[in-house]
């Protein structure tokens, strides 16, 4: 069954995003980038005030310096009670003890999705080292908002990754300027997630504010979907 990721930025879009069924409440900033941090106080009010009714996961930014400065962000994230913590593919994955510092967080409980940029080169020679690492899921997002995830990559591509995925026991999800249009063709793939923001913010505008009819109608279009593929 796929399940639904909307990314909200404060405690009120929070809310919207519960009481419309979400299934993993995404905690990000998207005047900051594709995957901008919230800051501390925000992430921890909202998982008060979700209070374990629905997942939360947060991004902890982009463009960390160190393994060290990252792995610090991942901890200090967690440490706050949110249920995964999401960083991005970047030249860090490259140093020779970067799988083995995310080892020491992952055999602790800390459940981490790597992030892959669709509007860049893509390497899914990493998603088998990211399961070594025991990391719990991997993401196909766009890095540049102008586009979908749809118009980035070809439709194989997306498969090809769910499948890796899948082979490799990591959760999937599939993300980047998607909108409703695009919720049957991304189910058929069977990814374990859909994710969304702009598709349901006003006028379609990923800083504006969500709307909680729009979250409710992609929720119901994923629950006649799921219902169907059964």
């Amino acid at each position: 069954m796929t399940k639904l990721l909307i990314s909200v930025k404060n405690v009120e879009e929070s809310q919207v995003a519960r009481y419309a069924g979400v299934d993993l409440i995404d905690l990000k900033d998207p005047a900051v980038g594709a995957l901008g941090a919230l800051d501390i106080d925000t992430v921890r009010q909202i998982v008060n005030e979700v209070n374990g009714s629905a997942l939360v996961s947060a991004t902890v930014g982009e463009g960390h310096a160190t393994i060290e400065a990252l792995t610090d962000d991942i901890a200090l994230y967690a440490s706050l009670g949110v249920d995964i913590v999401k960083i991005s593919v970047s030249e860090l994955f490259q140093q020779a003890d970067f799988f083995s510092k995310i080892v020491q967080l992952t055999s602790q409980g800390i459940k981490v999705v790597t992030v892959f940029f669709a509007d860049n080169e893509l390497d899914f020679g990493l998603i088998p080292h990211l399961q070594k690492s025991g990391c719990y899921g991997a993401m196909l997002d766009t890095q540049l908002k102008q586009s979908s995830l749809l118009a980035a990559q070809p439709i194989e591509t997306l498969r090809g990754f769910v499948s890796v995925c899948a082979e490799n026991k990591l959760v999937s999800g599939l993300a980047g300027s998607v909108n409703k249009q695009h919720v049957g063709e991304l189910k058929g793939l069977n990814p374990g997630f859909i994710g969304m923001r702009g598709g349901v913010c006003h006028q379609h505008d990923r800083t504006s504010e969500l709307v909680y009819e729009q979250i409710a109608e992609v929720k119901a279009m994923l629950l006649y979907c799921n219902a169907a593929s059964d």
